[in-house]
């Protein structure tokens, strides 16, 4: 067995499930469901994750809505989970709910808490462009920040049982301190809140991507603790999720399994050329030339025995992170991004038309992983009933 292997066998949105083509049969034998709200919920990645811990716990899955300004996004959640156009919401957040915590409730809200009372789960990926560092204009005063607040609205509405928001490590450090009001009127609420920032690459999927979790549990509590046994030993190569995905691109048709056409070439030659996996200052755009900043990783190589860095939806473009495929002459293709980000291959992209919006939504879907293993866990310990 591999050095990298967790200490307790994996079983929860591993890479055998990853690479399944065939999306799982699940006949539950018993009469039980948790009802969902998915805000911001973009593709699907929560929502996948929670199918998943639910499917492996025989618990079935009551989406209850699903929230997206993204109508392209919101095609491909509806499209996989089966859902009823009842259950989706293609409207920006404050048509639903404000974020002026505490005060009376207002007619939609009203409608809002007759409908979702007593629901079980509420997960939330707000927009998290205003929290990142890659923002250099309105990072951490940001307007979108406040969307935050808009989930936290909603919790005071309908309060589920267990509450999970997921956003950008960089969080934290935003201006207007979304992350401490939310524990603040969450804790008033009667829920216990605990926090923090999960690096996926340590359960073993094949990227440093670094998140902020909270999860808020009414009149019970949670503890990161009990995802230690999902922990690996050392982090997974790229090679193990992408191995099979070499020369796909020649075979099979359409933007999901194709890499975007490139400019830079050229640069990529080089790169293969001296073996190396930083270009050098001589080889970069004048922009990026003999010049101190962060931006090492552009016009990088990807590593075939070490994580990929984070995915974002410049994977398609080398001048946006180390995205070129460790092994072949091209950047990595939306299925390879798909597999780093832990979506299962029956997960199913293909009536999305533009290559922009794809990169969009795979690259700012939460990794099912993480919200997987945050449900078992409440499941196993009986916060879940």
């Amino acid at each position: 067995m591999p050095n990298y292997q967790n200490l307790i066998s994996d079983n929860l949105c591993n890479l055998n499930w990853i690479r399944k083509s065939i999306k799982p049969v699940f006949l539950p034998t018993q009469n039980k469901s948790f009802s969902i709200v998915d805000l911001f919920c973009g593709c699907g990645g929560m929502t996948l994750g929670i199918w998943e811990a639910l499917r492996k716990n025989n618990i079935s899955i009551d989406i209850k809505l699903a929230l997206d300004n993204n109508k392209s996004a919101l095609t491909v959640y509806q499209k996989n989970f089966e859902l009823n156009d009842k259950s989706i919401s293609n409207s920006d957040i404050n048509e639903l709910v404000s974020c002026s915590i505490g005060e009376k409730l207002n007619t939609n809200e009203t409608i809002l808490q007759n409908k979702y009372s007593n629901l079980d789960i509420l997960v939330a990926g707000p927009p998290c462009q205003g929290h990142s560092d890659l923002n250099n204009y309105t990072r951490r005063n940001d307007p979108r920040n406040n969307l935050y607040l808009n989930v936290i609205r909603f919790i005071e509405i309908v309060k589920p049982k267990i509450a999970i928001i997921e956003n950008v490590s960089t969080v934290i450090h935003d201006k207007n301190k979304v992350v401490k009001k939310s524990e603040y009127f969450l804790k008033k609420l009667g829920y216990q809140i605990e926090s923090q920032i999960i690096n996926i690459a340590e359960f073993g999927l094949p990227q440093t991507r670094k998140r902020h979790i909270q999860v808020a549990v009414l009149n019970d509590n949670f503890n990161f603790s009990s995802l230690a046994s999902f922990k690996y030993l050392n982090v997974v190569p790229l090679s193990d999720y992408i191995n099979d995905l070499i020369d796909e691109h020649k075979s099979k048709k359409g933007i999901f399994f194709t890499p975007s056409t490139t400019k830079n070439q050229e640069r990529i030659d080089y790169l293969f050329k001296h073996d190396l996996y930083n270009l050098p200052d001589s080889m970069r755009p004048n922009c990026h030339k003999n010049k101190t900043h962060s931006y090492k990783s552009c016009y990088g190589r990807l590593h075939w025995d070490k994580p990929a860095q984070t995915i974002t939806s410049g994977f398609g473009s080398m001048g946006q992170g180390r995205y070129i495929h460790p092994l072949r002459k091209r950047v990595i293709t939306p299925h390879e991004a798909a597999r780093i980000q832990g979506f299962s291959d029956f997960f199913d992209f293909s009536m999305v038309t533009l290559r922009g919006d794809l990169h969009n939504m795979i690259a700012n879907a939460v990794p099912p992983k993480i919200i997987a293993m945050i449900v078992n866990s409440l499941i196993n310990n009986n916060t879940l009933k």
